[in-house]
Order: C-alpha cells, then sequence, then structure tokens
C-alpha cells in the first residue's frame, strides 16, 4: 500500500507502527493467533496488517462467542480500554431491521459493533440457538476461526480485481450499495469470507439489512 493510500485511512496514531496481525492462514482460511483475542490487543492495534500478501486497512471483522454471555462479558472489557458500542446490542435481524425484513430463524444471530480507539470496528456475534447457522459455524470451525474480514478501499471496484487474482470470487454480480456503504463480498475455494467495504466519513456502521441479508444467505448456499 502506497504512503499516500495509508495516509488516507485517518488513524488516530502512526500508520507505521504496530503492523503485527492477529490472524493465520490455515490451508486457505483465517484464524486468529493463540492469544491474539485478548482485548487489550484490539484496544491497542492499529487495524493496518498484511493479509493474504497485501498491506490492508481492517475496516472491520469478526470475533465469535459461543453465547450471549460470554459476548457481553467481552464488551464489556472493551469499553474499559475506551472502546464505543455503535451497534446493537441486540438480535438480528429483529432488533434492526423494519418489521417487512424477513430471515430464516437459523440465520439469527446477537449482534454488536465496538469502534476501537484506532478507528477500526469489532463485530461480536454469537448463536441464537443451540445448533443454528452459527452455532454450526463454531462446531465445525471452533472459536479461533475467522468468519470475514472487511477492507476498506476507495474503489470497490479496483480491489476486487486485485483480490480475483489471489483466488477469491465475488458472491454477487456487482457490489450491494447501501446507505453511505458499498460492500463486495469474495469467496475463496476454502470458503473464506473477505469483503470490500468503502463508507462514507460519518458512518460506523458495518452493514445495512439489504446487505448483510444477501451475505448470510450466500454463506449457506452450496
Amino acid at each position: 500500500m502506497k504512503e499516500s493510500a495509508l495516509n488516507s485511512l485517518k488513524l488516530n496514531h502512526d500508520s507505521n507502527s504496530n503492523l503485527e496481525s492477529p490472524f493465520c492462514e490455515k490451508n486457505g482460511l483465517l484464524e486468529f493467533k493463540e492469544g491474539f483475542t485478548e482485548p487489550e490487543f484490539f484496544t491497542r492495534w492499529s487495524f493496518i496488517t498484511h493479509l493474504y500478501d497485501e498491506q490492508v486497512f481492517i475496516d472491520h471483522y469478526v470475533l465469535t462467542f459461543p453465547d450471549r454471555s460470554t459476548l457481553e462479558n467481552y464488551a464489556d472489557a472493551l469499553r474499559l480500554g475506551n472502546a464505543q458500542i455503535v451497534e446493537g446490542p441486540g438480535l438480528f435481524p429483529v432488533e434492526f431491521c423494519p418489521d417487512t425484513y424477513t430471515l430464516a430463524p437459523d440465520l439469527w444471530m446477537h449482534f454488536m459493533t465496538m469502534l476501537m480507539p484506532s478507528g477500526g470496528l469489532l463485530v461480536l456475534n454469537s448463536p441464537h440457538a443451540s445448533g443454528d447457522e452459527k452455532d454450526r459455524f463454531i462446531q465445525k470451525r471452533g472459536l479461533a476461526a475467522v468468519h470475514h474480514v472487511a477492507i476498506r478501499v476507495d474503489d470497490v471496484h479496483a480491489a476486487a480485481l486485485l483480490w480475483q487474482k489471489k483466488g477469491f470470487q465475488p458472491l454477487s454480480l456487482e457490489p450491494m450499495n447501501g446507505d453511505k456503504l458499498c460492500q463486495w463480498f469474495l469467496e475463496n475455494s476454502d470458503r473464506q469470507i473477505i469483503e470490500l467495504i468503502s463508507r462514507s466519513p460519518d458512518n460506523n456502521a458495518t452493514f445495512d439489512c439489504h446487505n448483510i441479508g444477501r451475505l448470510r444467505l450466500a454463506e449457506v448456499a452450496e
């Protein structure tokens, strides 16, 4: 990433510092390194790192918890490090989307997003019910698994071309444009999801109902 691009990220501290990554790659899939999911790490991390041999600014990524109580206790610990809640907490989609919005209960989840001091966003979620899609994800890949990582970019189309060369294919024909958000989800052959996102500077949302609904449906599509 060029210096001018790094400067445009508008982080709250030196963009060249703290490039340590919490992620490791195993057979095409991302996992959190052991010891790199502690609240103290995320409250001091720059959210700039290398991912699949590319230097990127992480817009947001997901930590999955076994239940709502564990999620909320973790959020309390983040708040001690000056993190702020910007979405939720609540049950998605029931407490986030209009009454006319429908999504099968199997795809519901407890959901919260925290804004870190660096300007990066951390999404916390957990299963809604035993045996639902989120619970099956945990049973299959474990709590160290990284569901998806969103990379902040200026040009979603140009970034998609780069990531297609890395073996990631779009899950929709075009990016999904919402209120102050443009998102495009891509997936590799191992079913690791990478999200490309551009946003208005005054917006801290990680989704709109239309966009995230299409992602949840794509996750279970074979």
